[in-house]
């Protein structure tokens, strides 16, 4: 029977807290967010290019391009966007089958590796060792891959084709507008997907619960907004890292929101983690007064 992680099984918000950052300082999670970093940096313009290239088959870059910035300006700071886009708008003259298949083979490959740094944090977090095989723990790794990239890239076709379908398929404004409304709880509930599949399939765990949504995953979700209004805050309102780091500003803006959203997506289920088991993260039990009985005894 599935755990139902949002009891805290009857132990302290503060202490949950509190273990969650022994096992984010124990399990290294900054150091293996700074690798989930490295790999989703490399991962990610092979994939721009993978859905560019395939909307410019339908003839929807342009559009494509307009909608992907529009999203990504909602949670990735201005100059990583405007490096984005300077790409994209490269992809878009040179597109082609050939760089489609590219994009393809080297987003996953990059992706997967992320992938695999997350599989062993998790397993640190729930306790286990790994027990797959090293061709298991590869295949693992890109099924999770593609499935994510199967939900980004859902997202992104609903953001491109969503209102034309919408139009097509029903008349009068008021379904549209519903529609309008309707697909960003759509987009969010993608996101927990996406968050959900990570930490079931992830960890080597023998008989892993599915959970429709949990507190790891509310939590990541959050940290990550947090993370990218923080970004955002801090870039419109400081310009040292320019000076900095000159004309590779916009990279390290970059692969920092890369490196604090990959702290969010393991927080996360690390958090999990303590939830499941509070014994085997060391919380000591809710103690009961000695008049009280038990009455589940």
């Amino acid at each position: 029977m599935a755990v139902n992680l949002f009891s805290l099984n009857g132990v302290a918000l503060k202490q949950i807290v509190q273990r969650t950052w022994t096992e984010i300082r124990a399990d290294d999670v900054l150091g293996r967010a700074a690798q989930l970093a490295y790999y989703f940096f490399l991962a990610l313009f092979p994939f721009l290019i993978c859905v560019i290239a395939s909307l410019s088959v339908f003839g929807f870059a342009d559009r494509g391009r307009m909608l992907l910035l529009f999203l990504l300006a909602r949670f990735v700071p201005a100059p990583a966007v405007q490096l984005i886009g300077a790409t994209i708008d490269q992809v878009i003259q040179a597109s082609g089958p050939l760089k489609m298949s590219f994009g393809i083979v080297a987003s996953l490959w990059s992706a997967s590796m992320g992938m695999g740094a997350i599989m062993s944090t998790l397993n640190a977090a729930y306790k286990v060792p790994e027990t797959r095989s090293l061709f298991r723990q590869y295949l693992v790794a890109i099924e999770l891959t593609a499935g994510i990239a199967v939900l980004l890239i859902t997202s992104v076709l609903i953001a491109v084709f969503g209102d034309d379908v919408i139009a097509a398929l029903a008349s009068g404004n008021f379904v549209f507008a519903v529609w309008k409304i309707a697909k960003w709880p759509l987009g969010f509930v993608l996101l927990v997907l996406a968050f959900e599949i990570t930490y079931y399939f992830a960890p080597d765990l023998s008989e892993p619960d599915w959970h429709w949504i949990t507190p790891g995953t509310l939590a990541g979700i959050f940290l990550l907004i947090a993370v990218s209004i923080g970004s955002r805050i801090y870039l419109r309102y400081s310009s040292s890292y320019g000076a900095a780091y000159g004309s590779l500003g916009a990279v390290i803006v970059l692969l920092l929101w890369f490196y604090l959203s990959g702290i969010a997506l393991l927080a996360g289920g690390v958090l999990n983690a303590v939830l499941q088991d509070p014994v085997a993260a060391n919380i000591p039990a809710p103690s009961s007064p000695a008049a009280t009985p038990n009455i589940l005894s």
